[in-house]
């Protein structure tokens, strides 16, 4: 978040509607990014993310700024997904799958194709659901493991060994997904 972001929802509470705009328009990407990396089609990341920005306007006068603003909405945003593919399980009376994938590719998976970031993106895909949104928090958005931890409503020593564990399995998967070279190089499975 840009540096004065933190103080945005207090500005909203306090009568100032510019602050709830320039609050959307700073989170509204990132956490659309958050459903997509979730494994969200675009169409449902994007109701989602306004469904966040929604739940902040209803609760505005609860909301105490106690913490970071960027853990607060990652929060009601992973409450949304869960609330999500729980209604999804019901609806479908199948298990938790997958959205289906987006037949029309939009630009940024355009820009990333050959990249380093989609050869990381599909090894995140291999992932369990609930292994990328623990990466995707303390990683991706640099989270602190607390909060990580206040998210997902799980203990600090969960958070750091899981995170361990899951960076590890994600390396497992790097390789495979490495492109195959011409060239004579190193052959330790890193990404150069």
């Amino acid at each position: 978040m840009e540096p004065g972001s933190e103080d945005l929802l207090v500005r909203f509470q306090a009568g100032d509607a510019a602050a709830f705009d320039q609050l959307v328009s700073e989170m509204a990407p990132r956490l659309k990014g958050y459903f997509l990396r979730q494994g969200a089609q675009n169409a449902t990341a994007e109701d989602l993310t306004q469904l966040v920005f929604v739940r902040v306007f209803q609760a505005r006068k609860r909301y105490q700024p106690s913490g970071r603003l960027d853990a607060y909405l990652l929060r009601i945003a992973h409450n949304l997904w869960i609330d999500s593919r729980r209604r999804k399980r019901f609806l479908t009376g199948g298990d938790d799958l997958p959205d289906a994938v987006d037949p029309a590719p939009g630009p940024e998976a355009d820009a990333v194709a050959g990249d380093r970031a989609a050869v990381l993106h599909a090894a995140l895909e291999r992932l369990p659901a609930d292994t990328r949104e623990l990466l995707e928090l303390a990683v991706l958005q640099r989270l602190p493991y607390q909060e990580v931890a206040e998210i997902l409503d799980i203990p600090v020593g969960t958070v750091k060994s899981r995170v361990y564990y899951s960076l590890r399995k994600l390396r497992e998967h790097l390789p495979a997904l490495e492109p195959e070279s011409d060239h004579d190089g190193p052959s330790d499975g890193t990404l150069s």
